[in-house]
This record gives structure tokens, sequence and C-alpha cells, in this order.
């Protein structure tokens, strides 16, 4: 598995301390994925002509 780093602003970490029970690591590997597979339904409707 790809190890990935991003940056944040300040606020993040106010926000990792409100909800300390957040696996974040999973949350924003979700996003991501989600993301990739929106590109590539786009990408694949492009192709078809749809869009």
């Amino acid at each position: 598995m790809a190890t990935i780093t991003v940056s944040m602003p300040s606020t993040f970490n106010k926000t990792k301390v409100e909800f300390p029970d957040i696996n974040w690591n999973e949350v924003m590997k979700a996003g991501i994925l989600k993301r990739l597979n929106e590109l590539k339904r786009f990408e694949e409707l492009k192709n078809e002509g749809v869009l």
C-alpha cells in the first residue's frame, strides 16, 4: 500500500481533538478512493460519448 503525506490547516488539529474516536486516516482514504472512482466513471462516460 502506498503512503502519502497530506498538509492540513491548523484548524484540523482542533477537530481531531474534538472527535478522537474517528479514524481520520480511514476517512481520508475513503474520500480519496471515492474521488478516484468518480474520475474513472467520468472518463468512462466521456469515452462512451455520453458527456
